[in-house]
């Protein structure tokens, strides 16, 4: 009988020793499948990694935030006027050797330049809470809760964040992304410049809120606009 029940024990101990075995094989190969596709992921995105802090894990303001509505920058004349209709303002003019096409809307102004036999957008300007901006922000929203979509934690005087500061976008030798957020007590401005390549002039983008008694009354953005 002691020989039976030796024997029981063994067989039992057997069992669970397979069945621990079965939960860290399980274990360990989900560990490799999520370390692989981690490894994809960051082999694929490795760049989008230049143009954001990880403080707090919110991107900083980049290219992808320059829209309107769904509309978004080097939009056509024809999918800006499909989106938003007839201008009631309609005008071209030439600054720094380039035509551009100034549309105009109640609360929205639309700056397309040239570009081979048609315009795209460069430029908006928003002061109606009917349309818009990047990450659901509109006029009349509070300035703070603009920034709180922006912000990464990081202050240094009046910059919300940076890994460069203003006088940066003046100098050619810096060959990473120029990324940096400012404000005072009229706005917030977020600029993100190109990395300079082979010393050729490099094009900025910008994300302006102006405020007053602490709600958006303006949102500006750009790309390589200078006026």
């Amino acid at each position: 009988m002691a020989k039976k029940k030796d024997t029981k024990k063994i067989n039992i101990s057997t069992y669970l020793s397979e069945d621990k075995k079965r939960v860290i094989f399980i274990a360990v190969a989900g560990v490799l499948v999520i370390v692989s596709l981690l490894l994809i992921i960051s082999g694929a995105f490795g760049n989008f990694e230049k143009v954001k802090l990880r403080t707090n894990n919110k991107a900083i303001f980049t290219i992808a935030d320059l829209s309107v509505n769904d509309i978004k920058f080097r939009a056509t004349s024809e999918e800006v006027k499909a989106a938003f209709g007839k201008a009631t303002k309609e005008e071209t003019i030439i600054k720094n050797q380039y035509e551009y096409l100034i549309l105009t809307y109640p609360g929205l102004k639309l700056t397309l330049r040239e570009y081979y036999d048609d315009y795209i957008l460069v430029k908006a300007e928003i002061t109606s809470n009917k349309y818009t901006a990047a990450r659901k922000i509109k006029v009349g929203n509070r300035i703070m809760s603009a920034i709180k979509k922006y912000n990464v934690s990081i202050s240094d005087s009046n910059y919300i964040y940076k890994n460069y500061n203003m006088d940066a976008l003046s100098q050619n030798l810096i060959k990473d992304n120029v990324y940096f957020a400012i404000r005072n007590k009229k706005e917030v401005e977020y600029v993100n410049r190109d990395a300079v390549v082979e010393g050729q002039k490099s094009n900025t983008a910008i994300l302006k809120f102006d405020y007053k008694n602490g709600k958006i009354s303006k949102i500006t953005w750009s790309y390589d606009v200078e006026w």
